[in-house]
């Protein structure tokens, strides 16, 4: 995996820690606090691509909600 990829991804649970479930939305507003990792976050595409590969290793589960988009909600923690 990519260092970009793996920062994005790295950003990801870090935002999730601090509020979880979060709607990509939430996430966009959530990077500016994690300027280190969260430099290649930079749209909403970016998100959903580092979030995919957290749900497909079964630690980020996806919610379609109507009105907000995708929710995100971090099931485990893993140790990296």
């Amino acid at each position: 995996m990519s260092d970009f990829k793996e920062r994005n991804v790295q950003c990801i649970l870090e935002i999730l820690k601090k509020k979880n479930p979060a709607t990509t939305k939430e996430i966009m507003a959530m990077r500016t606090f994690f300027p280190d990792l969260c430099a290649g976050c930079s749209s909403g595409g970016d998100v959903i691509l580092a979030v995919k590969q957290l749900v497909e290793e079964g630690i980020v589960q996806r919610k379609w909600k109507a009105e907000e988009g995708f929710e995100w909600k971090l099931l485990s923690d893993p140790v990296k």
